[in-house]
């Protein structure tokens, strides 16, 4: 439905830089080169757009893409995206055959799993690609560290199976030095037991961008996996000098009116007037992915200059506020967020974080996608 064409003619859009995904794309590979890069597209990457961004990942020879159920990677094979692909989420038993079906790596999270996947490839008379998942601290999915001995035994002697990576997960590789080190150390313990009684896979992948701009290059291995920075954002202000974000939020005045003093605006009246204020309503809300905890705090930029959002974001709509002598009409347009609004300013003031606004915006908002060169 959102993809129809009718939607495209929206006053609201997000306008989507593939020359900005390029650069942080090679920043990136320069960074940690000769590793291999796999690229996250999962939650329709990041909101940039799953079929557009993986594409664009591919004219990159980007190694790998990742996503996180086997829908998502399904989208992509029907999209002819020829990559190899790993869903980085815990398989379902009855989904087994998709991954094979369409030539799509299996994370493999626990004997159980490894043993089902095993029994419906043999079945089928199929190999199947599988990642040994290894929680080393998360606490999400994947084997204990320190049960290594028995899943690995296991797996290595399953029929059908070609283990051809293991990955683990960082709990906080942005700001927690000491516990980062900490899972470098739990990994390389199956590693080095793989090593001692196996052969070890010939991806080991560990990296997420903050131990990317963080310089653990031990953590590098044979591969990493950028997510948030691919789309332009670090979570320290060095990181953030060297990336360039992709997306940019915009929408059009669609409404003028004065407001006399002690006017209420909004939902639930969480606004008063204290003076004559010229007001301007726009055609984005909550329902589009700005943030309703910037009710009352948000600002845009319209004309050069910046103003505030007033009352409560509402579903589809939000006010903002010129005060008496600020000048907007019907059909300017209305920055959100991009080069004069910054989005880790909007994330400090709504406590969002950045990744969950951009996955935020919804499909009823189109993507517009351009390029420098």
């Amino acid at each position: 439905m959102f993809n129809d064409k009718t939607f495209r003619n929206r006053p609201t859009y997000v306008e989507i830089s593939l020359s900005n995904l390029r650069e942080n794309y090679h920043i990136i590979k320069n960074i940690v080169k000769p590793s291999k890069i796999l690229g996250v597209v999962k939650a329709n990457a990041y909101g940039h757009g799953l079929v557009e961004i993986s594409k664009e990942l591919e004219k990159l020879n980007v190694d790998y893409l990742g996503t996180a159920y086997i829908e998502e990677a399904i989208y992509l094979r029907k999209h002819n995206i020829k990559k190899p692909i790993l869903v980085l989420g815990a398989v379902n038993d009855n989904q087994i055959p998709l991954y094979l079906k369409y030539d799509i790596d299996i994370t493999g999270s626990s004997i159980d799993k490894i043993e089902n996947i095993s029994k419906i490839a043999t079945k089928l008379n199929k190999t199947a690609r599988v990642h040994l998942k290894i929680d080393t601290g998360m606490g999400r999915i994947g084997v204990q560290w320190d049960r290594k001995k028995e899943f690995i035994d296991k797996t290595y002697n399953l029929k059908n199976i070609n283990i051809v990576g293991i990955f683990s997960h960082f709990s906080n590789s942005f700001s927690d030095k000491e516990y980062t080190k900490s899972q470098i150390k739990r990994f390389n313990s199956v590693l080095r037991y793989i090593k001692k009684n196996y052969t070890l896979p010939s991806i080991i992948h560990l990296a997420n961008t903050g131990a990317i701009f963080n310089n653990y290059k031990d953590s590098f291995y044979d591969m990493v996996r950028p997510g948030l920075s691919l789309y332009g954002y670090g979570l320290n202000s060095k990181t953030q000098k060297l990336l360039k974000p992709v997306m940019k939020f915009y929408t059009e005045v669609s409404y003028f009116k004065v407001l006399e003093e002690n006017s209420q605006v909004g939902y639930n009246r969480t606004y008063t007037t204290k003076d004559l204020n010229r007001i301007v309503t726009l055609p984005v809300g909550y329902a589009d992915g700005y943030p309703f905890p910037l009710s009352n705090k948000g600002h845009v930029y319209i004309n050069g200059k910046t103003y505030s959002v007033i009352g409560n974001v509402c579903m589809d709509q939000i006010m903002i506020n010129l005060k008496r002598n600020g000048e907007a009409y019907v059909g300017d347009r209305v920055e959100l967020w991009g080069d004069n609004i910054s989005l880790h300013n909007l994330s400090k003031l709504s406590k969002i974080p950045i990744g969950n606004i951009l996955t935020g915006v919804s499909e009823r908002v189109p993507r517009v996608y351009t390029r420098n060169n």
